[in-house]
C-alpha cells in the first residue's frame, strides 16, 4: 500500500470515526427522549432515566472537550487558517455545554418529564445543527491532515 493511499484511508476513517460518535451520541439523545417521553406518561422521573441523562450529559460534554483540548489545537498548529471554522465550533460547544448545564439543574430540581422533554429538543436541535456545521466543515480538511492514529482516541474523545 502507498504511503498516500494509508494517509487518505486513515484521515477517512477519522472522518468516519467522527461522524460515528456523533451518530451514538444522537441515539444516546433518542433514547434519552424516548425514555422522557414515557417518564412523561408516567407522570415521574425514575431513577435509572435520571442516570442515563447524567451519562449523557457527560458522554457529550466529554466529546467537546476532547475535540476543545486536542483535536481542533492539532487541526489549527497544521491548519491556521481554520481559525474561524474552529472558533465558531468552539462556540457551539459553549452553547451545548449551557445547554446540558441547564438540563442537569432541571434534573437536579426535579422538574416535570414534560420540561425536561422540552430542554431535550433545544439540545437535539443544537446538537444536529453543531454535528452537521462540524462534519461538513472537517470532511473537506481531513483530507489534508496528517497525524497518527493512535491520536484519534484522544481527538475523538472516549464516546
Amino acid at each position: 500500500m502507498t504511503t498516500d493511499k494509508k494517509h487518505r484511508d486513515r484521515v477517512f476513517a477519522w472522518h468516519r470515526e467522527l461522524r460515528d460518535v456523533h451518530h451514538r451520541l444522537e441515539q444516546a439523545l433518542e433514547d434519552v427522549a424516548r425514555a422522557l417521553r414515557e417518564g412523561n406518561r408516567a407522570g415521574a422521573l425514575k431513577p435509572e432515566l435520571r442516570r442515563f441523562c447524567y451519562t449523557f450529559c457527560a458522554a457529550l460534554g466529554s466529546h467537546h472537550r476532547s475535540e476543545d483540548a486536542a483535536f481542533f489545537p492539532a487541526l489549527l498548529r497544521r491548519m491556521p487558517e481554520l481559525e474561524p471554522v474552529i472558533t465558531a465550533l468552539t462556540r457551539e460547544h459553549e452553547v451545548l455545554s449551557r445547554l446540558l448545564t441547564d438540563f442537569q439543574r432541571a434534573l437536579d430540581s426535579d422538574s416535570p418529564p414534560r420540561e425536561l422533554f422540552q430542554q431535550i429538543n433545544e439540545i437535539k436541535a443544537a446538537m444536529k445543527a453543531h454535528f452537521g456545521f462540524e462534519e461538513g466543515a472537517l470532511k473537506r480538511v481531513l483530507r489534508g491532515l496528517d497525524a497518527p492514529a493512535s491520536d484519534k482516541r484522544r481527538m475523538f474523545g472516549d464516546v
